[in-house]
């Protein structure tokens, strides 16, 4: 479908007046490839007839652009800047040191929960946990279930040998009250968050408006699924199918949860992974060239929609091949949910004048479909690995040897400046023509090259350098005295367990 329908199709569909603020859905997986999905999978390798149907029958985002990895793409959906504006772009948070979202940033659903939200978390947080102001209960979630770090084992909830698996809320009352899921141990994750997220939604007032942002496990490693989802036993590939059915099962029983209770035909979803998937024989990123922890399309362009029941919600269905990176998300869900204007006169705090993040709502939302509201995305500069990359219109410029292996050393700064990056290796190729990167046409398109390079230099003249394997804290958790992922400045004499 091409840009003149959809524009005909906005045109005979109109805009969205005058609706309620909708419930808002927020999935985002966890390694999810570009392959990985039925929509976009051309070997037919898996299925996922559910993940299809709500992108066909949606908006698929067909340039949806994330970081290289977990952290630093969440950070950017919480604060609304690139990973280079926040100096993590280079790997992701590490257990037992002080990594922690800047604690003076208003974070997305902190602005969201002051539209008169109910704000609640499900899943993977793995943005910090040194301090309870650090945790999602105390970031703008009403409640979070879930886990902190990057990886748990689906059934033990541990990593490491420490348990990983917690709820817990705030109030200005009685302060974190937080649970210790002891009890749960040995039960597959996703039942547990099927029966969180329907407790959520069963006793939720349907008068007031729903954000709930499930952070799923699925399909990151460890890969398993139970042997009720696997179709097959051959190869590598039926794992990953087994836990794409489990992860559709719960989608799709979320979506009844959210019928029952009367919701779902005001709700909007948001659909996306957090990355491209790793190189492995589990998981693919189809056409796309390379994998998570690389800058080619297979570790930064994902799989992307947005659905909604409701015709005057999402007027716009089709694809579109405009720019979005992951740091929109905050400023257009903030616009969906209502604005700033209400958290600035609670708090006195206005929108911070230096985010990346780009409102779409608009775009998205009303059928405005005169120009795409993003035309380049600085998608990272690493001054570890001496890597970059930078989109611009339909072109990709990539800087530095992407195949280097390199891990910063422990409390080490790396300024960003002109030697942050090799300059003495370039490729630019055009993406939309050829998105696996077979062809580089920076001597056939020199000047389309200098104007992107200069583009990439004006970036790095005003961003923060890179900090990165911040030291191990004595005393901090998890350790043999107290073997769970919590904060340790928790003030509670004993930790509560549900056990």
């Amino acid at each position: 479908m091409g840009l003149d329908l959809l524009l005909t199709m906005g045109l005979l569909l109109g805009g969205v007046l005058g609706v309620k603020q909708p419930h808002i859905l927020y999935v985002v997986m966890d390694d999810q490839g570009y392959g990985d999905v039925g929509y976009t999978n051309q070997s037919h390798d898996v299925t996922t007839p559910l993940m299809d149907r709500m992108a066909r029958e949606g908006l698929i985002l067909n340039r949806h652009y994330s970081a290289w990895m977990c952290t630093p793409t969440r950070a950017s959906i919480m604060t609304g800047r690139y990973p280079i504006s926040l100096g993590i772009q280079h790997d992701v948070f590490q257990s037992n040191n002080e990594e922690c979202l800047p604690e003076y940033m208003p974070l997305m659903p902190e602005i969201v929960r002051s539209n008169g939200y109910k704000t609640h978390m499900v899943g993977k947080w793995h943005l910090g946990y040194a301090r309870w102001s650090c945790m999602p209960c105390r970031r703008g979630f009403d409640t979070f279930y879930g886990y902190t770090s990057g990886s748990i084992n689906y059934k033990s909830h541990m990593l490491g040998g420490y348990y990983d698996f917690m709820q817990c809320t705030y109030s200005k009352e009685k302060g974190v009250q937080f649970t210790e899921l002891t009890n749960d141990k040995g039960i597959y994750s996703l039942y547990l968050y099927n029966k969180r997220v329907k407790e959520i939604v069963s006793t939720h007032n349907s008068s007031q408006p729903l954000f709930l942002y499930l952070a799923m496990q699925s399909v990151h490693t460890p890969y398993y699924a139970p042997k009720k989802y696997y179709t097959c036993r051959h190869n590598n590939r039926c794992t990953m199918q087994a836990m794409l059915n489990a992860a559709e099962d719960l989608l799709k029983d979320v979506i009844s949860y959210y019928k029952k209770a009367g919701l779902w035909k005001d709700t909007l979803v948001i659909f996306h992974s957090d990355n491209g998937a790793p190189s492995s024989t589990y998981t693919s990123n189809g056409i796309l060239r390379g994998s998570k922890g690389h800058l080619w399309e297979g570790g930064v362009r994902t799989l992307a929609f947005i659905y909604s029941p409701s015709r005057s919600i999402l007027p716009h269905r089709g694809f579109t091949d405009c720019h979005f990176h992951v740091s929109d998300w905050y400023k257009t869900i903030i616009a969906i949910a209502g604005g700033w204007d209400a958290f600035y006169r609670t708090t006195g705090n206005r929108m911070p004048h230096d985010l990346d993040s780009i409102n779409q709502k608009d775009y998205l939302l009303r059928g405005n479909y005169t120009m795409c509201p993003r035309t380049d995305i600085m998608v990272h500069i690493d001054p570890v690995k001496r890597v970059a990359s930078y989109m611009k219109r339909e072109y990709k410029l990539l800087i530095g040897d992407q195949d280097i292996s390199s891990s910063c050393g422990t409390d080490a700064h790396y300024p960003l400046d002109i030697n942050s990056i090799d300059l003495s290796i370039q490729q630019l190729y055009n993406v939309f023509d050829d998105p696996s990167e077979t062809k580089d046409i920076l001597d056939e398109e020199p000047l389309v090259g200098l104007e992107l390079l200069d583009d990439v230099l004006e970036y790095l003249s005003h961003q923060s350098p890179l900090q990165c394997q911040l030291p191990t804290i004595d005393g901090s958790y998890p350790s043999s005295k107290v073997p769970f992922y919590l904060p340790w400045d928790f003030s509670h004499p004993t930790i509560r367990l549900n056990g």
